[in-house]
């Protein structure tokens, strides 16, 4: 029976860097890839995951029932599949499944979950992990051994892809409640501050709004004079995700102006750039993800992307006053009335079984620090 590392009695936890290079390198290893796994791929609580080389287009999206696998149901709803080569075109509104170059071996009591990076949430681009036999999309049951598979559906966006393009990022966890209490997160902003006003200046313990191990956030509609950014309905231009830098904001994106009304009325199917008014941070023993809006509240959704790494907004040595929270938003089938300082997602605070050894502010991945909505990186920073 292959041994598990050490994990703490009752520890229900996130696993930082170190304990997934040990996944990665170690003498029993749990993660693997049919290439080399760069050291890049491995963030503060997270693992890239990177496109295969080769592309199934399928006649609709779907699930595995327990005893199907990706494999099996693909030979039956596969339309055409190509190889994937450098800037490999994905149409709108198409369903295409793409096997990654990770697969894992994980032992009992380790399991996952997945989410999109942020570069690729930030351009509409919707993707969905699969595993066999598990009909859930971006979880990874414990004891799972075999192959990872992408499914990718551009909304927005015609887009350009790569092999070995990073487009999602699975995080590990101990199996049990990996949410930190409501005390954890008050203590923590005694000592550090988790939330601060646009100012930077801590909130009050009393306007701390805590609900099911998260912080309550609300929109920004106020404190700039472009308050977020529309995407455009332009399928004539094509986003290399491969590139950098690239592109100017105006051809694919609409400048929100601050609404005098206080108000911003979402239009059904369109995609927003917009950033919630606090300021938040995430000290070394915690990591975070942004749930999404709860569908009972209102006909939209607020997160496409949801990770966030320990050391988010905390600065070095805990002198940072946080970062705004970027959010993607789409409303459904009917217009959305969004109002300043409404509500508009709940930041979930998971508790690290250690400290990571390298954090985000000291350099990992940390390209999204700064004020007010941000476009992805693809995009020249004129309008950020």
């Amino acid at each position: 029976m292959r041994p598990l590392f050490f994990i703490p009695f009752l520890s229900q936890m996130t696993l930082p860097y170190q304990k997934i290079k040990d996944m990665i390198q170690g003498k029993n290893p749990m993660i693997f890839s049919k290439s080399e796994i760069s050291e890049k791929q491995i963030q503060p609580a997270s693992l890239d995951l990177t496109l295969g080389d080769r592309v199934y287009r399928t006649s609709s999206s779907f699930l595995p029932k327990p005893n199907e696998s990706i494999w099996g149901i693909l030979q039956k709803r596969t339309l055409y599949d190509f190889e994937l080569k450098p800037e490999t075109i994905l149409e709108p509104n198409s369903s295409y499944i793409i096997p990654l170059n990770e697969y894992v071996d994980l032992a009992p009591g380790i399991y996952a979950y997945v989410n999109p990076k942020s570069s690729i949430g930030r351009v509409g681009l919707f993707v969905r992990l699969l595993v066999d036999g598990t009909p859930r999309f971006d979880y990874i049951p414990s004891g799972y051994k075999g192959q990872l598979y992408l499914e990718v559906i551009p909304l927005d966006f015609v887009v350009k892809i790569h092999p070995s393009l990073a487009c999602n990022q699975v995080r590990f966890r101990t199996t049990g409640e990996y949410r930190a209490r409501e005390a954890d997160i008050r203590l923590a902003h005694t000592k550090y501050g988790v939330l601060f006003t646009q100012e930077g200046i801590s909130v009050p313990q009393d306007d701390l709004v805590i609900s099911d191990g998260g912080l309550m956030l609300t929109v920004d509609l106020e404190s700039r004079d472009v308050v977020g950014y529309r995407a455009k309905h332009d399928t004539t231009k094509a986003i290399d995700l491969g590139l950098i830098d690239e592109y100017e904001p105006s051809d694919f994106w609409e400048p929100i102006a601050r609404p005098q009304s206080g108000e911003l009325i979402l239009v059904p199917n369109d995609f927003y750039l917009l950033s919630s008014i606090e300021r938040i941070t995430f000290p070394p023993m915690f990591a975070g993800e942004m749930a999404s809006y709860d569908p009972s509240s209102g006909e939209m959704r607020s997160h496409y992307a949801g990770f966030f790494d320990p050391g988010w907004g905390f600065g070095e040595a805990g002198e940072g006053a946080g970062t705004p929270a970027v959010l993607e938003v789409r409303a459904h089938n009917v217009p959305f009335r969004l109002t300043r300082r409404q509500i508009i997602c709940t930041m979930v605070y998971e508790n690290m079984l250690e400290q990571p050894q390298e954090l985000y502010s000291s350099g990992l991945g940390s390209s999204y620090t700064g004020t007010g909505p941000k476009l992805s990186k693809h995009f020249k920073q004129t309008w950020n």
